[in-house]
């Protein structure tokens, strides 16, 4: 009980003690230089607003005397900052990062180039061969479509390959599908294509199933919806909707039972009154992009 008794007088003490030593702290920053300043900076402002309220010459003078300063000031730290994140070290770095970046961007571009040519190549090859394995006999050029005359109202086309590359006028044009046309003018890396939708066509056809023959003739008006016609068929034709036309082989220009398409319907001429067939083609001429030029085969 003596020794409980005598420490509590000792706790108090110390309490005391450090109460005492925070108040003489307190005291010293008041008494200090900092804490005054800092004060009348607080009451000069609070004056200042108080007494610039409606009164702009004043307000301009605060304005110009203390907050543009401190504006400036501020203006060339943040300067100042920016020039040690952004040295010209830096600049030469990312200016380097740049180039290297573009230059691996072409570099992609090109392989994305490579990419599609070997496709289409790829793509040329299979319908080449499905070809070579039908007629073993042809001699075969793949080539790709490179332009159209928008004016040629029967769909011709432009193509890749030209007389350095083995082709000839009269050459026939096809595709996995059927026949497509004939080459009409060769340059030595390029040629054009005649269709089948053309007028000038004249290609001996015959109907399959029955053995009539005629010729293809093209038609402007046919041509606009992809079709082209059967003309000089007898007038005792059996030809239906459907029956298969190929090539006649007549003339020796063009192989053979060269796919050419299916009669849509049969009607007469509206200038002569003989019989004709709308050939309804198993390719689609005005969209074709590749095909293949037979420029030697087996009569």
């Amino acid at each position: 009980p003596q020794r409980g008794a005598g420490a509590e007088p000792l706790l108090g003490g110390l309490e005391g003690k450090a109460l005492q030593d925070e108040g003489d702290s307190m005291k010293k920053m008041i008494k200090g230089k900092t804490f005054k300043v800092l004060v009348g900076l607080v009451v000069f402002f609070v004056v200042s607003g108080v007494a610039s309220w409606g009164n702009p010459s004043v307000r301009y003078f605060l304005t110009g005397f203390w907050l543009t300063p401190l504006q400036q000031l501020t203006t060339r730290g943040t300067q100042s900052i920016g020039e040690q994140l952004s040295p010209q070290q830096n600049l030469d770095e990312l200016s380097a990062e740049n180039n290297r970046l573009r230059a691996e961007n072409r570099r992609l571009q090109d392989m994305l180039v490579d990419y599609y040519t070997i496709q289409q190549e790829n793509e040329q090859l299979e319908k080449f061969y499905s070809i070579k394995r039908s007629r073993s006999d042809f001699s075969v050029v793949p080539a790709s479509v490179i332009g159209r005359d928008p004016n040629e109202h029967f769909y011709g086309f432009t193509l890749d390959k030209g007389s350095d590359d083995g082709l000839h006028p009269q050459d026939p044009v096809m595709t996995e599908n059927g026949l497509v046309g004939w080459v009409s003018a060769v340059t030595p890396k390029s040629c054009q294509v005649s269709t089948i939708l053309s007028p000038e066509a004249a290609i001996g056809a015959e109907v399959l199933r029955t053995h009539d023959s005629g010729l293809l003739c093209g038609q402007a008006k046919a041509a606009d919806d992809g079709l082209t016609r059967m003309v000089n068929l007898s007038s005792q034709h059996t030809l239906q909707p459907q029956d298969m036309v190929v090539t006649s082989g007549y003339g020796g220009l063009f192989p053979q039972h060269l796919k050419v398409g299916l009669v849509k319907y049969t009607a007469l001429d509206e200038y002569t009154g003989m019989p004709l067939a709308v050939i309804e083609p198993f390719e689609d001429i005005r969209s074709v992009t590749a095909v293949a030029v037979i420029t030697a085969f087996d009569q």
